[in-house]
């Protein structure tokens, strides 16, 4: 069996906050000279090549076998977005060098996975330049798993992500988007919306590396120093990469610049025999300005325009020195894994990670100076259970949020004569805290020590400024085992189970919303079963179907209310059913698939009157939604040098009606609207061009028709938007030299809408103008 391999130079990003002038200090240390000429032009011909298919693969990540490429052809090795013959759900693989030629220098993954079907979303302040959100399917960040290098991870307050908080795109090797629950083995508490599952790049066994800088739009700068040791002999052959990024900018929206510098080493150990070890540490660090509720208001951006993000005014909630978010993360691994017997393999994974995030943010940003001053709700008083004053100052807070989580994920896989069983369970506990935020007087402490502010009602015991204060966590376990059987030659079926046991608990002497005392858990379990079938119709045709059950625990939000009911709520569940094809010609190849997936038990959240606490927040299971669709993918070699691309889906996420009671209050789910946030529809079309110098490509990416609110109302309709990206890449010995347009036509429509309080202080979100990268590289 073939696998993909990518052969690029050493990749990278930044480690230890080491600049680009110290990583190459340290490069002169290890040894690296202008006199590996020879080094660098095989890295400089791996850079300009299409990925290789080679029979042995290097470590890439336990999900290597996802990666399979047999039968391939020039076709599917220059196709951006392509399947594996030996699929057993619908995916979409995006290597390195696709990567390289269509997605920005500066982008984090989100960017990278709108190359694929049924994969929505915008970073509204540049490529890779704020946070981002990616719809998969319909299904929102948190309705899905994002691994690295097969390892769950997300936040400890549900199972969402921050995109640049801990790989940019220097930091990953390739990316498979598989729209499905995968197998059993497939892990992540919330497999029913699919796994975006990011590799790190590869650790090459020879001696080498690369300088590049890029320059863009909105005074962006970025260097990225990429070193390989290649083989160590006083070490076994053991080889190592460092990967340096640093990366500073104004941002696309006005006074919301950012820095950011993220390090990464990972290493792999020969030990003996087959038994090796491989580490892998990342750090990040990012500060950019923004709000913690960012979005722009109709009245602001008529006044200001669509890029409107922040303000250099005092007297408003948007003065970007009121706004200031400062995260500090890192993730490492020690795996371990080799044959026991010639027929069993091990797999051990150890694995951490840590998020911290310092915020400082105004209240509300949609809010005037005026309604700072006239709006009493607003008002601030520095005594405490005293009268509040609207003295026309902004009000703040402070936020906290630390989390670690600690895991670990054994597999075992034994060859059998008919197939292989593949075995392991999956550990991990979580530990957040603390979690805090405090409200405070903006304006006063602007330039002194925090003055508190009193405004919020009187609780006993809790000060009237301590908004909430938090511990909170789990513990979990994931047994599992995949049957691979192979029926025949052509025919492998593929049955799995899965058990999931999952405590949550909540430890607030000062909850988040409700601001009363909460202390309690709760453990969810779940049987999961699965069954996948692939058929080889010919070496370079496939078939595949799947039937795979899904699950998603409810995170702590729930608890955020006066009168918490944790024991009353089920999990979120699914039943997927797909099927679809993968062909690999001579010039052509193309992928397509069909899905229907029946989600029940979806958490919704309701306004009640509550006789001791007044209007209160409820949370319920009710109804859910049918996701259905068809998605489908084609790369076709017009000349030896020209390659057309597209892509695109039809995507059907609709509500369940239902009805009920909760505290007396009638509570109904209107059914057959698409869910909010759901685009209709999807595509990418493209054309690519190759010679051995030169690289030129254009793709559009089309994002359909979606709403920003549920049950498709008028004021919330979203239509469909275009972002067309141009990139032309000069090769000349040692250098390649880059140049690009995104979002070359300037569509700056709006994709997305968040509802406020009332009409005018809904947020709107724009694309990004039209804007420009340039980069230079350099191979030694």
């Amino acid at each position: 069996m073939k696998r993909l391999v990518m052969r690029t130079a050493v990749r990278g990003g930044k480690a230890m906050r080491l600049g680009a002038g110290s990583a190459l200090v340290l490069a002169a240390a290890l040894g690296w000279s202008p006199a590996l000429a020879a080094d660098a032009a095989a890295t400089a011909a791996a850079d300009a090549g299409p990925v290789r298919i080679d029979p042995e693969t290097p470590d890439f990540g336990r999900q290597v076998d996802e990666l399979v490429i047999t039968g391939s052809s020039a076709v599917t090795a220059t196709a951006p977005v392509k399947a594996s013959l030996e699929a057993t759900e619908p995916q979409s693989i995006i290597d390195r060098k696709a990567i390289d030629q269509f997605i920005p220098v500066t982008a984090d993954y989100t960017q990278i996975v709108n190359l694929s079907p049924s994969v929505s979303g915008t970073s509204f302040n540049g490529p890779g330049l704020g946070e981002a959100k990616t719809t998969l399917r319909g299904f929102q960040d948190g309705q899905y798993n994002v691994t690295y290098d097969g390892i769950p991870w997300g936040d400890a307050n549900g199972p969402t992500h921050h995109s640049t908080s801990f790989f940019p795109s220097s930091t990953i090797g390739a990316v498979v988007v598989d729209r499905g629950p995968g197998g059993a083995s497939q892990l992540g508490v919330a497999s029913f919306g699919g796994s975006i599952n990011l590799f790190s790049p590869e650790v090459s066994d020879e001696r080498g590396g690369s300088q590049s800088v890029t320059g863009g739009s909105w005074n962006t700068w970025m260097s990225v120093t990429k070193l390989n040791t290649g083989d160590i002999d006083q070490l076994n052959g053991a080889h190592a990469l460092f990967n340096f990024q640093e990366l500073t900018t104004d941002g696309a929206l006005t006074h919301s610049g950012a820095k950011a510098y993220n390090q990464l080493v990972r290493a792999v150990f020969p030990i003996v025999d087959s038994w090796k070890l491989t580490v892998l540490g990342t750090w990040n660090q990012t500060k950019v300005y923004t709000n913690d509720n960012t979005g722009a208001t109709l009245l602001q951006t008529q006044l200001y325009g669509k890029n409107f993000g922040l303000s250099n005014d005092p007297k408003s909630p948007t003065y970007y020195k009121y706004n200031l978010v400062t995260k500090h993360t890192w993730f490492n691994y020690a795996k371990l894994n080799g044959d026991i017997t010639p027929s069993l393999k091990l797999e051990d994974t150890l694995y951490s990670y840590y998020y911290k995030n310092d915020t400082e943010s105004a209240l509300d940003p949609t809010l005037s100076p005026t309604d700072i001053a006239n709006k009493t709700g607003l008002a601030i008083t520095q005594v405490p259970g005293g009268k509040p004053v609207a003295n026309g100052h902004v009000p703040g807070y402070t936020k906290l949020n630390v989390y670690k989580i600690y895991g670990d994920v054994l597999h075992l896989d034994q060859e059998l004569p008919f197939g292989m069983i593949k075995a392991g369970i999956w550990l991990e506990t979580a530990d957040t805290g603390p979690r805090a935020r405090y409200d405070y007087d903006a304006t006063a402490s602007l330039s002194g020590p925090k003055v508190v502010d009193y405004r919020q009602k009187v609780l006993p015991g809790v000060p009237q400024y301590l908004e909430y204060l938090q511990q909170s966590g789990w513990h979990q376990y994931e047994p599992f085992v995949d049957f691979e059987w192979k029926v025949t030659p052509q025919l492998t079926i593929t049955p799995g189970i899965k058990y999931l046991n999952e405590e949550i608990h909540v430890d607030a002497d000062v909850n988040q919303k409700s601001r009363q005392p909460f202390h309690d858990s709760k453990t969810f379990t779940k049987t999961l079963y699965f069954a996948t079938a692939n058929y080889k119709v010919q070496d370079n045709l496939s078939v595949y179907a799947q039937y795979a059950t899904g699950f998603l625990v409810p995170d702590i939000s729930v608890t955020q209310v006066v009168n918490p009911q944790l024991s009353q709520l089920e999990p979120q569940e699914s039943t997927n059913y797909q099927a679809g094809a993968v062909y690999h010609g001579s010039r052509i190849s193309f992928d397509a698939d069909v899905y229907y997936i029946d989600f029940k038990n979806k958490l919704q959240t309701v306004s009640v009157t509550d006789p001791a606490a007044g209007l209160e927040t409820v949370n319920f299971n009710l109804g859910g939604a049918i996701y259905k669709g068809v998605e489908g993918s084609v790369t076709f070699q017009a000349t030896d040098r020209i390659f057309v691309f597209a892509n695109g889906s039809i995507n059907s996420a609709k509500a369940q009606g239902a009805n009920t009671t909760i505290n007396g209050v009638p509570v109904v789910i209107t059914g057959g609207k698409q869910i909010a946030g759901a685009p209709q529809s999807t595509a990418v079309l493209g054309a690519y061009y190759q010679d051995d110098s030169w690289t030129v490509s254009l793709a559009d990416k089309y994002t359909g028709l979606q709403w920003g609110a549920e049950g498709e109302p008028a004021a919330y309709k979203i239509p469909g938007y275009h972002s067309t990206d141009l990139t032309v890449t000069y090769r000349f010995g040692r250098y390649r030299l880059e140049g690009a347009v995104y979002n070359l036509f300037d569509s700056q429509k709006f994709t997305s809408i968040k509802p406020g309080k009332t009409v005018p202080y809904d947020q709107y979100y724009f694309q990004p103008e039209r804007n420009f990268q340039a980069s230079l590289k350099v191979n030694f």
